[in-house]
């Protein structure tokens, strides 16, 4: 396949293969910016790292292991999120502005992290639908203002402050981000959310999450800076840019961006199958009780070559990215999922098969997210970049955490049936589920590639005449 000649690629540096210095001083970003990249990314991926996997863990663990409950809290989610980055995205533009709503918008999101730390846990039989509902209306305030700070203005900024010669790089460690921020959380703070957790030990946990980042949002009052000559937007009314990225008339101005859209919400959706019950699959499913260790290892691995790999989509050109990318990802979810046939029999055979898989199928996410991401910013239209925040969560957010979630509890359900709810195993059947889906992400890939060589050429050259 001609994909894999990416290797003579990164090999013959002497036949001009690389970037020109033009281009390498075309995709120089200040340190400033960098701090900032680094700052928000990480801390604002802590936060849904919490959101997106924690508050998960918090529902099965300790309100009731049934997905419906799952399922609604990741749905609800979605859709207030989406709303959230839609108004947000069309008040960055309005008004001009991207670091008053990142900044502050930290800060209040940490105290709705901590509030959580006030949920009664444990409830009675009776109590579990009105704690499910608790839980789940908390979770959606707290979407709100991450949405509006993280996924409308900062993903805005960061459009702004980056062009075409280095937003691979930059989106692939941003996808990398919540890596990290899992790595951080899970490696300091599992003894807080185990399956020996107490209340009190939640308790604690949602409150440190809470502090991090409120003081982030704090500390970036003195750091972060909005880019300069960025106008306020008020030659249309607020609910057409509410809408704008929505309409039939956009889509069909800018179909590409919406190609690209299309592929990060397949891949989203696959990993939307299985991500919610992962930890519960390894600790429960898995029966491996020693997992810090394997996990850090795959986290460790997968996140170093997503950064390599994006350097090298930099250098070489993403066309060339997309059908490997996702070949590897199907082999490793069925790679993990063969684990289930050395449960109670070799746990070294299935700590290993843990591992070879998990950096596949891990690895293989960031990559996509960095991948189809970098591709749909470069189509956006120069102005327009916070309008176009709403489509990207429509598509990237809010399908895949419906459709993602429902996939996964017909899987579990279907795998449990006679099984009280107390009992309820999370089959290993949701990776085979999610490498089906990422079967459909070649349509996208096909498409976005054909076209990729000429647009990036063509965008490099602008830059270079405007510099």
């Amino acid at each position: 396949m001609r994909d894999f000649a990416i290797v003579t690629c990164i090999i013959k540096k002497n036949r001009g293969v690389f970037m020109s210095n033009d281009s390498k001083k075309l995709g120089k970003l200040s340190s400033r910016i960098w701090v900032s990249v680094f700052l928000f990314g990480i801390i604002g991926q802590v936060a849904w790292v919490v959101e997106n996997m924690y508050f998960s863990r918090f529902m099965q663990n300790e309100i009731t292991k049934a997905p419906y409950a799952t399922t609604l809290l990741v749905a609800w989610s979605a859709v207030f999120a989406t709303l959230s980055t839609l108004i947000g995205g069309a008040l960055c533009d309005r008004r001009g502005k991207r670091k008053v709503f990142i900044c502050w918008g930290y800060v209040i999101w940490g105290f709705t992290i901590a509030a959580f730390s006030l949920v009664p846990m444990q409830p009675t039989k009776e109590k579990v639908l009105p704690v499910v509902i608790l839980v789940v209306v908390m979770d959606c305030i707290m979407s709100v203002i991450g949405s509006i700070s993280n996924d409308a203005a900062f993903n805005t900024w960061i459009t702004d402050v980056t062009n075409t010669a280095n937003r691979a790089k930059v989106d692939t460690i941003l996808a990398i981000m919540p890596l990290v921020a899992l790595a951080i959380v899970f490696g300091g703070f599992d003894s807080l959310t185990n399956n020996n957790a107490t209340v009190s030990d939640w308790q604690k946990f949602f409150l440190i999450m809470g502090i991090i980042p409120t003081v982030g949002g704090a500390l970036g009052l003195f750091i972060m800076r909005d880019k300069e000559g960025i106008k306020p937007k008020s030659d249309t009314s607020f609910f057409s840019d509410f809408i704008y990225s929505l309409k039939p008339s956009t889509i069909k101005q800018n179909k590409m961006l919406y190609i690209c859209l299309s592929g990060n919400m397949v891949s989203a959706i696959a990993y939307q199958v299985y991500v919610n019950y992962l930890f519960n699959i390894v600790e429960g499913t898995l029966k491996i009780k020693n997992y810090i260790i394997p996990i850090g290892i795959i986290m460790v691995v997968a996140a170093v070559v997503s950064v390599i790999v994006s350097t090298a989509m930099d250098k070489c050109g993403k066309k060339h990215f997309y059908y490997p990318t996702i070949i590897a990802g199907i082999i490793g979810c069925i790679i993990i999922w063969s684990a289930k046939f050395f449960v109670d029999k070799n746990e070294k055979a299935e700590i290993a098969i843990l591992i070879i898989g998990g950096i596949l199928v891990i690895g293989v996410s960031l990559v996509m997210a960095g991948l189809f991401t970098a591709s749909y910013r470069d189509y956006i239209p120069q102005g327009k970049e916070g309008l176009f925040q709403g489509c990207r969560m429509v598509m990237y957010v809010l399908i895949p955490m419906i459709i993602g979630p429902i996939v996964a509890q017909v899987i579990i359900n279907a795998a449990n049936k006679g099984v009280s709810e107390n009992n309820i195993v999370y089959p290993m059947e949701l990776f085979l589920g999610a490498a089906v889906i990422l079967l459909f992400c070649f349509i996208p890939s096909k498409i976005v590639r054909n076209k990729q060589n000429d647009y990036h050429n063509e965008l490099m050259e602008n830059l270079k005449n405007n510099k």
